[in-house]
C-alpha cells in the first residue's frame, strides 16, 4: 500500500507517541467503554462509578465519579487508586519518558478540593504532588496537569530517589489532600475525572513530528 507524504508524517508521529513503555506514552482512560478501568477506592458502596453522560465533552461523554463517605472504613478517604499494568511500571524510559499526567476534573462537593496525584514504588516510598491543583466547587470541568519532576513532587515516605521510583511504580492515585499525602482527605465529597492521560513534555512530540516532516521534504527534493 502506498502512503502519501503527509500520511507518512502522520504515521511517524503516531509511532513516536506509542513507543513501548509501561505505562504507554499518550495512553488515555476516557471511560467510554462503560468500565472503571481498574480505578477503585477500597471497595464497597463508595467505589467509583462510570457515569454515562455529562463529561467534559457533553451529554454523551462518560466519566468516572469518585465519592468518599468520611468517617472510617473503605471509601472514607477522597481518593481513587489504580494498580493494574496501565498505570504501573516504568514512567521514565530513556526513549519515551512520561513527563506528566493530565486529566479533566469536576468538583461535585460544596467546598474547593486540593487535587494531587501520588504513587508508590517497589521499595515502599510514596511521592505526591507538592502544590495541589485547586478544584473549585463551581460545577464546571477543569483541565489539570500534574508534572512528574523533582520540583513538582514531594517524597512523603521511604528513601528511594525520584529517578528510581519513577521506573518501578506499583500503585498510582488521584486524591484530595490539603498537604502532600497519598491517603486522601477524610471527607464526605465527590469529584469527577475523565481523559486521564500519560503525556510527554509540551512540544516534545511536535518537535519529533516537525523533524520527520523536514526529513521527508529533503528526500523529495
Amino acid at each position: 500500500m502506498k502512503i502519501g507524504l503527509w500520511g507518512g508524517v502522520a504515521l511517524a508521529c503516531l509511532s513516536a507517541s506509542t513507543a513501548s513503555a509501561s505505562p504507554t506514552l499518550n495512553q488515555v482512560n476516557d471511560f467510554q467503554n462503560g468500565q472503571v478501568s481498574g480505578w477503585t477506592n477500597g471497595g464497597g458502596a463508595a467505589d467509583p462509578v462510570n457515569v454515562n453522560g455529562g463529561g467534559p465533552a457533553g451529554a454523551t461523554d462518560r466519566f468516572l465519579r469518585v465519592t468518599s463517605t468520611g468517617g472510617t472504613g473503605p471509601g472514607s478517604h477522597l481518593v481513587t487508586l489504580n494498580n493494574n499494568s496501565r498505570w504501573t511500571g516504568n514512567f521514565s524510559t530513556t526513549t519515551d519518558r512520561i513527563d506528566a499526567v493530565t486529566m479533566d476534573l469536576k468538583n461535585f462537593g460544596t467546598s474547593p478540593l486540593s487535587m494531587r496525584i501520588a504513587f508508590e514504588e517497589t521499595g515502599g516510598a510514596w511521592y505526591a504532588t507538592t502544590t495541589p491543583f485547586t478544584l473549585p466547587a463551581d460545577g464546571a470541568w477543569h483541565p489539570a496537569r500534574f508534572n512528574l519532576d523533582a520540583s513538582s513532587l514531594t517524597r512523603v515516605s521511604g528513601t528511594t530517589a525520584l529517578a528510581t521510583a519513577l521506573t518501578r511504580v506499583t500503585e498510582f492515585r488521584i486524591l484530595d489532600s490539603a498537604t502532600p499525602d497519598y491517603r486522601g482527605a477524610v471527607v464526605a465529597s465527590s469529584f469527577g475525572v475523565d481523559n486521564i492521560a500519560a503525556v510527554p513534555e509540551p512540544g516534545a512530540l511536535a518537535a519529533t513530528c516537525l523533524a520527520t516532516s523536514l526529513l521527508v521534504r529533503r528526500r523529495r527534493r
